[in-house]
């Protein structure tokens, strides 16, 4: 089932001082290959992800790529967050394993809840999203994971030109950029329309 935890993303929007903001989001999709990636995460390792939005000293943020998406394809960085795991620490740990990076938090944005659909059966999965400013690390250099092969810093015109290639890629990479688009769309959106104290 994958039920929100209520309680938990009231209690995270406490810590930060935020109203809570929930977004829902359906995704519908004609074949069963991505649907069935997701539900089969959902089934044994995670019930969401962070989304994780690195703020630069420069003033940026950090869009990533990996070797196996389309060329010139980049997107905010996101890592899974376990059945069990607290979702404030699982956004400061793929920080430093995905980027190598140490941050601390600056926002909490909020919550994507996703519903994913193919034919009859849907699955629904969770986007906790995040500012970090980031505090020490080696960009990549410090990285545990090396799933990402390529950072790009990059400004809010920069992100656009980011979100604009995620929406209708082709083959078999549309379903994934259909999701992709929103995460990276819902922290473009909080960007132009908020400022970011440092």
């Amino acid at each position: 089932m994958n039920e929100f935890n209520e309680v938990e993303f009231f209690e995270v929007c406490n810590k930060f001082g935020v109203e809570p903001s929930i977004k829902e989001v359906t995704i519908n999709y004609t074949t069963s290959d991505y649907f069935n990636q997701i539900k089969t995460a959902v089934a044994t390792d995670r019930r969401g992800e962070v989304v994780f939005c690195v703020l630069r000293p420069n003033g940026k943020v950090i869009a990533i790529t990996c070797e196996e998406y389309p060329k010139g394809v980049f997107r905010i960085p996101t890592g899974g967050i376990g059945h069990s795991e607290d979702i404030v620490e699982a956004a400061l740990r793929e920080a430093k394993e995905e980027l190598g990076l140490d941050a601390v938090i600056k926002r909490f944005i909020g919550v994507l809840k996703i519903k994913f659909e193919y034919k009859n059966d849907s699955v629904m999965f969770y986007s906790y999203m995040f500012i970090l400013k980031e505090t020490g690390g080696r960009l990549l250099l410090d990285a545990s994971d090396d799933e990402i092969s390529e950072v790009r810093e990059v400004n809010i015109e920069g992100l656009s030109e980011v979100l604009s290639t995620l929406k209708d890629l082709p083959g078999k990479w549309n379903d994934w950029g259909r999701f992709r688009y929103e995460t990276t769309n819902a922290i473009f959106k909080f960007l132009t329309s908020n400022k970011v104290i440092d």
